[in-house]
């Protein structure tokens, strides 16, 4: 008899192949409505003309309204059934689905019958058809689908007769470039794919390279993610020059550091929330935050990736008009943490 967890995992994809035709008769429309509206509101300069400002206002509010039953109707019902199932534990606590499911993963694969097999062969059939007939993270999930589809290929690579990559078609590629100015180009020459560009860190932090990121601080990443992840923004001027990490400061204790992973948390649930954020800036927002709070909890914190990703948040807060509560959550974080920032939320 399969694992209780194995069984939990396989419940969720009866769930998503119950509701697919749903979601792509009815909501990847509403995504791609979406994803016109936001291409609309990219080209409009706000702040140079009212008749801008007019039309980004507009655009902003159909954005607001449309994106609501998506967030009702495809993130909560799905993140409950997660958390339902024991797959996840949610965005308040610090384990990820990878965590929750590798052990009896790891387990199953070691101890296994005939009979589980072919069950085995029949869910994977069923996830891999749900993710290459939607094909889409519906502008919400992307952060849960990644780690979904990384906690089943790990299952479903081990029961596969052949060599093939059976994740090929949807998941994101990664191409290894020498430098930034290779990865800014790669960014324009394959705009829209779900690509990610690799950067040796020695390399980010060396030469040529470490004098843009001394210059241009805002919105550099080690990993620059592309399509369904993270849009790479403009790239705006710092003064002066910046030595990575040096003022960012953690707490030494243990009750410290999960006070400041709980207050990221907290940002993040509220940034899920927030209407005035793009899909694309929302999530990049929450996958560095996330880093953030993963390396604050970790018993020797690298101050340099934390201002690296704190840098990459300020650029995208700093122009944005948000609520009070996203306002106030960011503040808290940015000031424990002893990172430099003007202004947020416009």
């Amino acid at each position: 008899m399969l694992p209780q967890k194995i069984l939990a995992l396989f419940a969720f994809i009866d769930y998503l192949d119950k509701n697919k035709r749903e979601y792509i008769e009815k909501y990847i429309p509403l995504c791609n409505e979406l994803q016109n509206l936001d291409e609309q509101r990219s080209k409009l300069k706000p702040d140079s003309n009212y008749i801008h400002k007019q039309e980004y206002d507009k655009i902003q509010n159909q954005i607001s309204v449309k994106f609501s039953p998506i967030l009702l109707n495809i993130y909560t019902p799905i993140s409950d059934k997660l958390r339902d199932l024991g797959i996840w534990s949610g965005d308040e606590t610090y384990s990820s689905i990878w965590n929750n499911n590798i052990s009896a993963i790891s387990d199953f694969k070691r101890d296994f019958t005939s009979e589980d097999v072919v069950q085995v062969m029949n869910y994977k059939d069923k996830y891999l058809t749900f993710r290459i007939e939607t094909n889409s993270n519906f502008l919400c999930l992307a952060l849960i689908l990644q780690e979904l589809d990384e906690i089943f290929k790990v299952l479903f690579d081990f029961f596969k007769d052949s060599n093939e990559n059976e994740f090929d078609s949807f998941e994101t590629k990664t191409i290894e470039v020498d430098s930034l100015e290779d990865a800014v180009k790669g960014f324009v020459e394959n705009k829209g794919k779900n690509i990610k560009f690799s950067i040796p860190t020695k390399n980010i932090y060396s030469g040529q390279a470490e004098t843009l990121i001394q210059k241009n601080s805002t919105n550099i990443k080690n990993e620059i993610f592309m399509g369904d992840k993270i849009e790479v923004g403009n790239i705006t001027n710092n003064s002066g020059q910046i030595i990575i990490g040096k003022d960012i400061k953690i707490s030494d204790s243990l009750n410290g550091k999960k006070e400041s992973a709980a207050k990221i948390e907290e940002l993040i649930r509220l940034i899920r929330q927030e209407p005035n954020i793009s899909d694309e800036q929302r999530q990049s927002l929450i996958t560095n935050f996330d880093k953030v709070k993963e390396e604050v909890l970790e018993e020797q914190p690298d101050k340099s990736k934390i201002f690296k990703w704190l840098s990459n948040t300020k650029g995208i807060l700093e122009n944005l008009v948000l609520t009070h509560h996203v306002i106030e959550a960011a503040h808290w974080v940015y000031d424990n943490l002893n990172f430099a920032i003007h202004h947020i939320g416009g």
